[in-house]
């Protein structure tokens, strides 16, 4: 009786592990739903998008080195990004809003032979409603060619 009653409940967790919906991501405020703009940007391919909530005095530092300074430099870095990588795309995994500070864990896959996608983290720091630094974490290799 024992085993009939571990076995009914060890089935009864695995039915209920494999039924849970993994829990979809939801966006709130108004610097995360900025972001969430900024991802459908990158996935259209669209660089006039991507800048629009960008100061024109931003800065992107990639490994503590900036990378880019000012939102036109920005908009001509996303412009070449998207010519050199035409199948970009990118989801959010996860996304937390802490004052004028937005953490950003995205999935980037470059083209179609990348199956697994590469993860990236971006704090986003806000002042006047814009983005006015931003600084990445990504793998080293992930522009490899």
């Amino acid at each position: 009786m024992k085993k009939t009653i571990i076995i009914l409940i060890f089935i009864s967790i695995l039915v209920i592990a494999c039924n849970t919906e993994r829990k979809k991501y939801e966006i709130s405020g108004n610097q995360s739903n900025m972001i969430k703009e900024m991802i459908d940007a990158v996935n259209e391919k669209n660089p006039e998008k991507y800048v629009i909530g960008f100061a024109e005095d931003v800065k992107v530092f990639v490994e503590s080195q900036m990378k880019v300074n000012g939102k036109i430099d920005l908009k001509n870095n996303r412009a070449t990004h998207f010519e050199n990588h035409p199948d970009v795309r990118s989801e959010i995994q996860h996304l937390v809003e802490i004052d004028n500070k937005v953490i950003l864990h995205d999935k980037v896959w470059l083209d179609d032979s990348d199956k697994e996608g590469q993860d990236i983290v971006e704090i986003f720091t806000f002042k006047d409603e814009k983005i006015i630094r931003v600084d990445v974490i990504q793998p080293k290799d992930l522009f490899r060619n």
